[in-house]
């Protein structure tokens, strides 16, 4: 987004909050649960419960939403006992905010963000660290506004495969662009930041609006085939509507293709998604989600300046027709999202998404490039076998090839260099199961993955990186899910945490990691060891 189109759209949307404010005299409190790491969810088992109709496929979750269906202080602090003065540094340290104020007027909450990891890369041999110092802020001005913000500062060390995801794409992932130490591209240290917030308000009782950067979530499963928080932070304008069983979310954002053209100091290029997703809630056990999403660049394919496209700023519009009334090539895709609570330990859940639809090529069997559709199917269960706290997740994911990609890369589902769905990008099958068991302040975690995708060669575009245009595809018909270099991955993951302070996640850690990438012709093996003081608000994924 260029500069003057940012100015006047934050200008537009400071002005439309601050108006909006002064003509709303109740509301309900609008702050957003801070915890978005899957490792960590005390609340999850209970608004996946029969009658609940909570929507749970909407992350991050309202804290007042959530409160109408569990008592939080209850459940983040469950077998926790700590009996002492409320000023007291010992409180604090366990239960409390490092920093706060709270008066009628106004709440303030301050907290730091670390994260010191050493670990031990066996097979290569290699020492890693992560050294991450940071802080987070939020709070609350009067009845109707809420704020987070926080910054974290980071040095690292990754292990071989890691690293060289990052030399590939020259990305961390899901945390932006680094720097070698002292700018050598031999060097495997990183230097590395990011910085994520919002501003949010509610208008009158069922609307509210949010101004942020930062990541946002669609689905019931650990990954998503629709919009998940794999990428990097991105600036975005949401409005969410809530009428009884039914939520309705509009976001409008710009996001960077980490690829200039030229040289010298040219910005990256920018493009722009819009998303919409309504998700009603059908009965007391069965949810259902449609999800459509439209993307286009900044500039066109003759370098003429579009900016952002106010077609797409309705936010109660299909897509579809606009894009064909306008003329324009942009990338739609549609989606489906599922949940049905069995009982009161299993959830079934699923997704379907849809690149391109045309039914005689689809039901013809010629297997044409342009069936471009994914699907997940997974199950969720709370206190498995009768034990308390122990949850158990399994999930399939499968993307056919192509998917999520486009004529022009800059036009694909992506952001900064990373899938905006799922990390394998296309041309895959996954199974993942992930099992946690707390006990009190212990979470013990084993995550298990079984992939096969199809990579791509020097010179072919087989479907499996949607960075690729698909245009310089070898053939129309004959595409099948594991064409090109067939390529296996596992991994498994076992970690054991102690959780010191459950108001911003301070915990000390843990854990071992395997993994294997193999082809017919080559195999890369990973074990690595290690161990962490931490804050885990935010779901950082290396299990690709």
């Amino acid at each position: 987004m260029n500069r003057r189109l940012t100015n006047q759209t934050t200008a537009f949307s400071i002005l439309l909050i601050t108006l909006i404010s002064q003509f709303t005299t109740e509301a309900k409190g609008q702050r957003f649960s801070i915890y978005e790491n899957q490792q960590f969810q005390p609340y999850e088992k209970a608004i996946y419960q029969p009658g609940a109709r909570f929507h749970t496929s909407i992350r991050n979750y309202r804290v007042d939403e959530l409160k109408q269906v569990v008592n939080l202080d209850s459940v983040l602090y469950d077998g926790m006992r700590i009996r002492h003065d409320k000023q007291s540094f010992i409180r604090r340290l366990f239960k409390g905010h490092a920093l706060q104020w709270e008066t009628n007027a106004y709440t303030i909450h301050v907290n730091p963000l670390f994260n010191i990891e050493p670990g031990k890369e066996s097979i290569e041999g290699k020492s890693t660290f992560v050294n991450t110092r940071g802080l987070y802020i939020d709070g609350t001005i009067g009845k109707n506004i809420a704020f987070y913000t926080d910054f974290v500062e980071n040095q690292a060390s990754f292990p071989k495969y890691i690293d060289d995801y990052i030399r590939l794409r020259n990305v961390i992932p899901g945390q932006g662009r680094a720097k070698r130490q002292n700018y050598d591209p031999k060097s495997q240290v990183l230097d590395f930041s990011q910085a994520t917030g919002y501003v949010s308000m509610d208008a009158g009782q069922h609307f509210n609006f949010q101004l942020g950067h930062g990541k946002n979530f669609i689905g019931d499963g650990y990954r998503s085939m629709l919009l998940s928080d794999v990428a990097y932070s991105y600036p975005y304008l949401k409005l969410t509507t809530n009428f009884g069983n039914v939520k309705y979310q509009m976001m409008w954002s710009s996001m960077t293709h980490l690829e200039r053209e030229g040289s010298g100091d040219t910005r990256y290029p920018v493009k722009y998604a819009v998303i919409h997703y309504l998700d009603w809630n059908v009965g007391k056990r069965l949810s259902l989600g449609l999800f459509e999403a439209v993307t286009w660049a900044d500039m066109d394919t003759l370098g003429q300046k579009r900016g952002f496209d106010w077609h797409y700023a309705n936010p109660f519009i299909f897509f579809r027709p606009v894009e064909y009334s306008v003329g324009s090539p942009d990338n739609v895709s549609l989606g489906l999202n599922t949940k049905w609570i069995v009982a009161k330990w299993l959830t079934l859940y699923g997704q379907l998404v849809l690149d391109e639809f045309k039914a005689d090529e689809m039901f013809s069997g010629n297997k044409w490039w342009a069936n471009k559709q994914g699907f997940q199917i997974g199950l969720k269960t709370f206190d498995l076998f009768g034990i308390r706290n122990l949850r158990w997740q399994a999930e399939f994911n499968q993307a056919r090839p192509y998917l999520y990609s486009y004529y022009q890369p800059i036009q694909n589902y992506g952001h900064y260099n990373q899938e905006l769905a799922h990390p394998m990008g296309a041309n895959f099958r996954e199974f993942n199961t992930v099992m946690n068991y707390r006990y009190h302040r212990w979470n013990l975690r084993v995550q298990a993955v079984s992939a096969m995708y199809g990579n791509d060669t020097q010179d072919i575009n087989y479907g499996h990186n949607i960075f690729l245009p698909n245009k310089d595809r070898p053939y129309d018909y004959g595409h099948e899910i594991g064409q090109g270099i067939k390529t296996r991955l596992t991994v498994g993951d076992i970690s054991l945490s102690f959780m010191v302070n459950p108001r911003n996640n301070f915990n000390v850690s843990a854990g071992y990691r395997v993994r294997r990438e193999s082809t017919d012709t080559q195999e890369l093996d990973t074990k690595f060891l290690w161990f962490g003081i931490r804050t885990s608000l935010k779901n950082l994924y290396y299990d690709f």
